[in-house]
Parts: structure tokens; C-alpha cells; sequence
């Protein structure tokens, strides 16, 4: 078995959610996307996220991928920041080091926790994971808490043209019969 397999563990089996209430319409979580592989961990911060975002009645059965990401940049930056607390508690409570050529400047481990919170920062609002997105997608979603249907028209339109084709077909077979 492949080292980074059992490192990141895969998908508990996937399982139905509670559906949530948004006005009367209920809000389902998509399940994790194929080969994201969750960790139980990662799994856990999943499972939080969208029962939040249920509980919010926030739809969100297409943000499966922006979830995953989410998740994964979150367990990791956790998993640094412990990493970064570790060091600075054997550094005099400091995450500055000295070069050999004698310089000081902050430890590795510190670039590496801004760069996950940066990307964070960057995939929560697109989660509506924040504040200011949540109340966003609420004012877009209106009283009714539905979301926009972008091809509603045009399903309609289709709609509409197979009933037509199916009635001048039955007018057709019944004018030769």
C-alpha cells in the first residue's frame, strides 16, 4: 500500500445526512468527491462543516470540492501550528532563528502556517464558511431560500418543445389512422 494512502486515510462509507430545514425546503450535503480520500480527522471537520452549513440552510450539494479543500488546508494548518507552538516552546517562547551565516529570521514552520491560513482565508468565504459570505448568500437567497436555478429557462424551454413534438406526433398518428 502507497505510504501517502495510509497517511490520508480514505472516505468513512459514505452515509445520508439529516437534511435541515431552510423555510420549509430541505438542505442535503454532497458527499466528499471521489479520491479526496479524507482522513477521520479531515472526515470529522467534514462533517462539522456541513451540518453547519444545514443547519444554516445554506445550499451547498455543489461545493463538495471547495468543502474538501477546506478541510484538508484546515487539518494541515492545524497540524503546523502545533508543529509551531512545539518549536517555539524548546526556542525562549520565540519562532525567530539564526542562519549560519547569522542572521535572524522566522522559522520555516511559520512561512508554512501563514501560507495555509492565506489559503484559508481564500476558500472559506467561497464555503460561505464566513460571517460576511453566510449573510451574503442569505440576502442572494432571499425569503425563500432557494437558489437561483441557472438553467431553469432553458429547462422549461425544453420542456415545453418535447410536449409540443409529442402532440403534433399524436395529431400525426391520428390523421393517418
Amino acid at each position: 500500500m502507497n505510504p501517502l494512502d495510509t497517511l490520508l486515510g480514505d472516505n468513512s462509507p459514505d452515509e445520508q445526512f439529516p437534511a435541515a430545514s431552510a423555510g420549509g425546503k430541505a438542505v442535503r450535503s454532497p458527499p466528499p468527491p471521489p479520491g479526496t480520500k479524507l482522513s477521520p480527522t479531515e472526515r470529522k471537520v467534514w462533517d462539522y462543516i456541513c451540518q453547519a452549513l444545514r443547519e444554516e440552510g445554506l445550499p451547498h450539494l455543489t461545493a463538495g470540492i471547495a468543502i474538501a479543500v477546506v478541510c484538508k488546508t484546515f487539518i494541515r494548518w492545524v497540524r503546523a501550528e502545533a508543529e509551531l507552538q512545539n518549536f517555539e516552546a524548546g526556542n525562549n517562547n520565540s519562532f525567530m532563528v539564526v542562519t549560519p551565516n547569522g542572521h535572524s529570521q522566522p522559522h520555516q514552520l511559520y512561512f508554512v502556517t501563514r501560507t495555509l491560513k492565506g489559503e484559508l482565508l481564500k476558500w472559506l468565504p467561497e464555503s460561505c464558511l464566513t460571517l460576511p459570505s453566510s449573510v451574503m448568500a442569505r440576502a442572494k437567497l432571499g425569503d425563500e431560500g432557494m437558489q437561483d436555478d441557472l438553467f431553469g429557462d432553458l429547462l422549461e424551454h425544453a420542456r415545453a418543445e418535447r410536449t409540443a413534438v409529442i402532440a403534433r406526433a399524436a395529431r400525426g398518428s391520428k390523421l393517418t389512422a
